[in-house]
């Protein structure tokens, strides 16, 4: 009788190709027994069919609340398994609210309670964690993705995109630990680190990066950029702790919180304000840079902008130096709202963008390792949002400049081609407007 062949048997690349079908044909993350099979159904065919292709797949990205957290640690433990985690997805679950309370903002005793939820959450999570070892993990380290909401915070209505849209009270209500009085451990495992959900203020979230010493990638909300006190000092003290508790971070992600339903004073114009200076020092260690609305780019490139008020700004002042800067993203809209108005009418907003592509266009010279800039600038008249994106690439000795919903003046043209000759590449533009009517900048 001939031998009955198994799974084991057959060659690698088959497997492989079998393994692929059924990723295909199946809910990898659903924990639920409905009409799609999910990847657990598959995991006792074989020791080797679980090894090779179901744990891969399965401990890939792990969901954790603090109630799993017991069964997490005694799931994964051993180092097979955790050299196969690259996500840890980390859930904290605040208390339930009456729908009545909806539209009203936490009270100081409930942001109170929220923020105890949180700490004693992190401490658990952390403990766990401590048991973990860097050679263990895979060479690129584990993201942290930190969840904080309330079972509560899916409001009733549906949102233009069919999802479910988040209660007034979740977008009001912000979280802040007390950072002098945090006791976590330190961790060498983690190189990613984002938050999402209820709105973590920047100087919590920096003291939750700053125990984990391998960190390099952060992505966090900044506060809105405004005139209120407590935007200003949280905004500085943000400013002022990257260097010290951020050290080893290289790719830095900052984008505005959730729309507020509250509007604040727009900021002055303060380039060289104590946070913009710090954000600039900071960004030049970073090998990619990213950020929205939370950043006025005008401000943010001051150094580089043209005309007698800015070569007076600059007096005394060294330019930026981006040496290992490879990637940089760069969103701003105006008139869309407060405090991200920033002008009074369209002809300004053009002039404001074209203000930031030159100075950005000469701000590359400065970075000499750069191989792709996005600039998207957005504003919002009439009821029509117009986008002006500028789009740089660079391989293999030549530069590519694409531009979409504007035509380049020559002082942008200009800018861009003078970075690139300083970098000896050769330089082309290429235009991707599907209107003729686009203005020139």
């Amino acid at each position: 009788m001939a031998a009955v062949l198994s799974i084991n048997s057959l060659p690698y690349e088959v497997r492989q190709e079998i393994y692929s079908l059924i990723v295909r044909q199946t809910d990898s993350h659903s924990r639920d027994s409905g009409s799609v099979p999910t990847l657990a159904r598959y995991a006792t065919v074989s020791r080797r069919w679980q090894e090779e292709f179901v744990e891969p797949l399965t401990f890939k990205e792990l969901r954790v609340t603090p109630r799993r957290l017991k069964d997490f640690s005694d799931i994964v433990t051993s180092t097979r398994r955790r050299a196969l985690v690259e996500t840890i997805h980390f859930h904290v679950s605040l208390d339930r609210y009456e729908q009545y309370l909806d539209s009203e903002q936490e009270t100081s005793a409930e942001r109170r309670r929220s923020a105890e939820i949180l700490v004693s959450a992190l401490k658990s999570m952390f403990r766990a964690m401590i048991l973990w070892r860097k050679s263990e993990t895979s060479p690129r380290g584990l993201d942290l993705h930190l969840i904080v909401d309330s079972p509560s915070d899916s409001s009733t209505l549906i949102g233009r995109k069919g999802g479910l849209l988040v209660t007034a009270r979740a977008l009001t209500s912000y979280l802040k630990i007390d950072t002098e009085t945090l006791s976590l451990p330190y961790l060498d495992v983690f190189s990613g680190f984002r938050c999402t959900g209820r709105h973590l203020q920047p100087t919590s979230a920096l003291a939750i990066a700053s125990r984990l010493r391998t960190l390099e990638y952060l992505d966090l909300e900044l506060n809105h950029d405004s005139t209120r006190n407590r935007d200003i000092e949280q905004r500085n003290n943000f400013a002022l702790g990257l260097e010290q508790y951020a050290e080893t971070v290289r790719v830095l992600n900052l984008h505005r919180p959730s729309p507020m339903l509250t509007t604040s004073p727009s900021p002055q114009k303060q380039p060289w304000s104590e946070f913009y200076v710090k954000m600039r020092a900071f960004s030049q260690q970073c090998e990619s840079l990213e950020f929205d609305d939370c950043i006025d780019a005008i401000q943010f490139f001051a150094p580089f902008l043209i005309g007698p008020t800015a070569e007076r700004t600059l007096r005394g002042q060294e330019a930026p130096l981006w040496m290992r800067l490879k990637r940089l993203n760069v969103r701003n809209s105006y008139m869309v709202k407060a405090p991200y108005l920033r002008v009074a009418n369209r002809a300004e907003a053009l002039a404001s963008i074209h203000k930031v592509i030159v100075a950005i266009g000469r701000a590359t010279s400065r970075m000499p390792e750069l191989l792709f800039a996005r600039v998207s600038q957005y504003v919002l008249t009439d009821g029509q949002l117009e986008w002006f994106v500028l789009t740089y690439e660079s391989h293999a000795g030549k530069a590519v400049l694409r531009v979409r919903g504007f035509v380049p003046s020559k002082a942008i043209a200009g800018a861009w081609k003078h970075a690139t000759t300083t970098k000896s590449l050769e330089f082309d533009i290429r235009h991707e407007n599907d209107d003729s009517n686009v203005p020139e900048l």
